[in-house]
């Protein structure tokens, strides 16, 4: 077993932490082992560490933990491999059970039918979503950075003045409306890559299309656009069909066109039509009376609303109810509606800030691991990448996820209760600074709540949930010199300190039992 050969892919919907977490998380356990490995992430920066194709043919199993799915195409380079794959929020808690059963959990993939073993291989819904909103964020992160950099310009005094006859535009109106392009581009680029991670290619130019189309007032002759709502429809819609349609067999003369041509121009028509008389102005008037109905709800349920949305930000940290709530604030953005996604800037930097600080002020209660991860876990959480408090919360779950979900569903109701706006994703705790995040006092203030709380709560329930473990088993406190955390689901977790993790360490059956 020393001498097997891994390769693996790793993917997250923002690209950011998770990606890049879980690459090392395989790299460091595949070498633990004495195996070989090579891990290709698909994350901001594009594709790092491609795969070669000799690397691909030599490997004994390939070890795909994706967030935002991959495209048959891209899969098929696995044809004929014993392939695992899981979500990528699985997977640091997995990777124990993932090397210690490799031949159990791998499946043979096929890639002319798609399926891993006998198991029809499907992504699911949010997985398609995340694509998309994955595809959009560039458009939101520059086209609101733009639009920052222009506002701060105007209010030291620039002029933001619209081009005239004879007269050039000014440099702040140039950059808003720069800007402002992105935020009009990314509504259609989701519904584009929402159908693209189901139907790839053929699915991209006929749902960007349309999806624009259901977006265009001015065309429709509708009030307003189908806003996030309509990308979602159609792009589900036009990617399911896509799919289906690329199953038609047309014989050899015209099989070839199937995917550039007649593909497109078939959906495109289809598609066109339905949203200019059906589709389009339905979603619209949807979409309409979702904003009415968010902008009329009362003061006090709004900040009720808050603290659900904060509290589903800080639960999972990164899982699908995290990712529900962070898409449901981010998709408003194109509405111009921009406090649900504040809460997300505030909330998503709580976790990982407070589980470091708390190492920094009660070592006692946390591992080596844990202590000398709680600077990366400090810095990378600091800029909206809640991962990093992962490990903390797989080695004490129960006290853990109830200070982060508690503290969170506080802070978002205070940021609520403020008025905290953010325009686009941006850079955590500095983006007040930068024009993201207004007004500043209010993020910095419901920041300073949430994080004064979050410790508090970490620090009590911690404590609290350490000494009923060292009552029920008969065991020490944690101490400098103690690496040990009983953990209630009785596995153990193990991962590099680099990447923010820690080993935790389960009691014996016997004691368990006692």
């Amino acid at each position: 077993m020393a001498n097997l050969k891994i390769v693996g892919v790793t993917n997250c919907p923002a690209g950011i932490a998770h990606t890049y977490m879980v690459a090392e998380a395989i790299e460091q356990k595949a070498k633990s082992l004495g195996y070989e490995v090579h891990v290709e992430t698909q994350g901001a920066n594009g594709i790092e560490n491609k795969l070669t194709p000799a690397e691909i043919a030599a490997a004994d199993y390939v070890i795909l933990a994706l967030g935002k799915g991959m495209s048959s195409e891209d899969k098929a380079r696995f044809n004929g491999k014993q392939v695992i794959e899981l979500p990528v929020s699985e997977a640091l808690k997995k990777i124990n059970v993932i090397f210690d059963n490799l031949h159990d959990e791998a499946h043979l993939y096929t890639a002319s039918k798609v399926q891993l073993g006998d198991r029809e291989q499907t992504d699911g819904i949010m997985s398609h979503l995340m694509a998309g909103v994955s595809a959009a964020l560039p458009f939101v992160i520059g086209g609101g950075l733009l639009m920052a950099l222009g506002s701060l310009m105007v209010q030291f005094g620039a002029a933001n003045v619209a081009p005239k006859a004879g007269q050039m535009a000014s440099l702040a109106w140039v950059l808003n409306t720069v800007g402002g392009l992105g935020f009009t581009m990314m509504i259609p680029i989701m519904g584009a890559y929402i159908a693209y991670s189901i139907g790839d290619k053929p699915a991209l130019a006929p749902a960007f299309l349309v999806t624009y189309l259901a977006n265009t007032p001015a065309i429709l002759g509708t009030q307003g656009g189908a806003g996030f709502l309509g990308a979602i429809v159609i792009g589900l819609s036009v990617g399911y069909f896509v799919k289906a349609f690329r199953k038609v067999k047309l014989g050899k003369t015209f099989q070839s066109t199937l995917g550039f041509l007649i593909i497109p121009f078939v959906t495109l028509l289809l598609f066109g039509l339905v949203t200019y008389y059906l589709l389009g102005p339905a979603m619209a008037w949807l979409m309409a009376a979702l904003l009415s109905f968010l902008r009329s709800i009362p003061p006090e349920m709004k900040i009720a609303g808050g603290f659900l949305v904060g509290a589903m930000l800080a639960f999972d940290m990164g899982g699908p109810i995290n990712k529900t709530a962070w898409f449901f604030g981010f998709s408003l953005l194109s509405s111009h509606v921009y406090t649900w996604y504040g809460i997300a800037g505030v909330v998503t930097v709580l976790p990982p800030m407070a589980a470091a600080i708390a190492t920094w002020l009660k070592p006692g209660l946390f591992t080596k691991q844990e202590r000398e991860s709680s600077w990366p876990a400090m810095l990378v959480g600091m800029t909206v990448a809640t991962e990093p408090a992962i490990p903390y919360a797989l080695a004490a779950p129960v006290p853990m996820i109830t200070a982060n979900t508690l503290a969170g569903g506080i802070a978002g109701a205070v940021s609520m209760g403020l008025g905290v706006e953010r325009l686009a994703p941006g850079l955590g705790v500095f983006d007040p600074l930068i024009g993201l995040s207004r007004p500043a006092w209010a993020y910095y203030i419901a920041l300073a709540v949430g994080l004064v709380l979050n410790v508090l709560f970490v620090i009590v329930f911690k404590s609290a949930w350490l000494k009923r473990q060292e009552r029920k088993n008969g065991i020490l406190p944690l101490d400098d010199q103690s690496q040990s955390t009983i953990i209630d689901s009785g596995a153990t977790v193990s991962a590099s300190s680099s990447q923010h993790a820690q080993t935790a360490k389960t009691v014996s059956p016997e004691a368990a039992k006692k």
